[in-house]
């Protein structure tokens, strides 16, 4: 670490958007260190990670997991924590309980409630006008199991990584989401059902300086992903849906990073907003488009009132390696294919050809190729552990509706 350069610190290092945020940091000059309950995590085989500090996953043991984090800032001196997925939202129930010294951008708890709640999103969007898919509130099965029509989306009250939302496409599919759900007693904590648009799938990353805006970036979904997630994107440069996302932030005061998807409707080019994460997201694409939404976070949260960043370049199409390859292994489970994915991602042809590498850039931190040796033997392994290998790294990241309970707990505490 370079002397004068702060000392970060980031709430985990097992999800994409950690291992992207080292990245662009690294590039900018920072080292980082991380939390995380695996010590073999994504984001430690980097060259700009200089620690990892165990701790429980904030899911599991949120108490155990804020207490290991109030350590570290403590014993090792640390100036800024970046939240850099759900860990925002426990950050904001404990925010009394961080140093005043420390710098962490985050909005009050109760914006967070308005945007971690996909039932109180959709009362936000609602008030503020913004588009959105036909919604409804499902409190029972009778209501799930009730007369519409297809294909639908329901969706869980909190969820990860698109754990907790299922795709209905006929009656049949209906009955079986409803006999599940009976069986795993989900429907208490409320449901949510949107009708589906049809276009495709784009995402919008911003950081708020006390409800400013000081940095934006979109970018589209061009192959999607086990789990809903990306495998290549391509960057968008749109002004209406920048300015949605700024009265979004203004309405709620936002101070951090937010981060929303939407589709845009084939026929219409409408933006109908349908979820939001109160996170940084894989900001690499921004990135390579000229957007550092990981610097803004940073300068945001050692209160330096950064100026706003101009748009990034459109048309920039970038590539998740790792996720191409589960792709792959998940479509057929055939090794075959998950070689030929591989002959693909180091040739960069096919559905490749012309994409960046943004997960694992190996050419400017070689230590990542160690994860993608171990993710590529363990698919040639056996290709249908892809699935396995997914649930385990959103595990290691996610709030559960327990530890959600815990701390609205702590919020009612003196």
């Amino acid at each position: 670490m370079s002397p004068g350069q702060p000392k970060i610190l980031l709430s985990e290092g097992s999800s994409l958007s950690a291992r992207e945020a080292i990245t662009a940091l690294g590039l900018a000059g920072h080292r980082v260190a991380l939390m995380s309950s695996d010590p073999l995590c994504l984001g430690r085989f980097s060259r700009f990670v200089t620690r990892v500090h165990a701790a429980p996953a904030a899911g599991a043991d949120p108490d155990r997991y804020l207490a290991a984090v109030l350590d570290v800032i403590k014993t090792n001196a640390i100036d800024a924590v970046l939240p850099v997925h759900e860990q925002a939202y426990l950050f904001a129930a404990a925010r009394k309980q961080f140093p005043t010294n420390v710098g962490l951008a985050l909005a009050d708890f109760a914006a967070f409630e308005q945007v971690q709640s996909k039932a109180a999103f959709a009362s936000l969007l609602t008030r503020l006008g913004v588009p959105q898919p036909r919604t409804e509130l499902i409190h029972s099965a009778d209501d799930l199991a009730g007369a519409r029509s297809y294909p639908f989306f329901v969706k869980a009250a909190f969820g990860t990584a698109s754990v907790g939302v299922w795709h209905v496409k006929d009656e049949r599919q209906r009955d079986m989401l409803v006999q599940r759900l009976e069986q795993d007693n989900a429907i208490g904590d409320g449901l949510l059902m949107q009708q589906a648009i049809a276009g495709v799938l784009e995402r919008t990353q911003a950081i708020f300086d006390r409800g400013r805006l000081v940095a934006c970036h979109i970018y589209r979904q061009v192959l999607e992903g086990p789990g809903g997630g990306d495998v290549l994107k391509q960057s968008v440069v749109d002004g209406d849906v920048r300015a949605i996302v700024e009265t979004i932030g203004r309405a709620l005061d936002w101070h951090g990073a937010l981060s929303f998807d939407y589709i845009r409707e084939a026929a219409s080019g409408t933006p109908y907003f349908i979820d939001a994460n109160p996170r940084l997201v894989e900001p690499m694409n921004a990135w390579l488009s000229g957007v550092d939404l990981p610097g803004a976070l940073l300068q945001v949260s050692l209160g330096q009132n950064p100026p706003a960043q101009a748009p990034g370049k459109a048309g920039i199409v970038t590539r998740l390696g790792i996720m191409g390859l589960l792709d792959a292994a998940q479509r057929r489970k055939r090794r075959r294919d998950v070689l030929s994915d591989l002959a693909q991602l180091a040739t960069g042809s096919g559905r490749y050809r012309g994409a960046r590498e943004e997960l694992v850039p190996i050419r400017s931190d070689p230590w990542v190729a160690v994860p993608l040796a171990v993710v590529t033997g363990r698919l040639l392994w056996d290709p249908a552990n892809a699935a396995r290998v997914s649930a385990s790294t959103v595990a290691a990241y996610s709030l559960t509706p327990e530890s959600v309970r815990r701390l609205h707990a702590w919020q009612q505490s003196p």
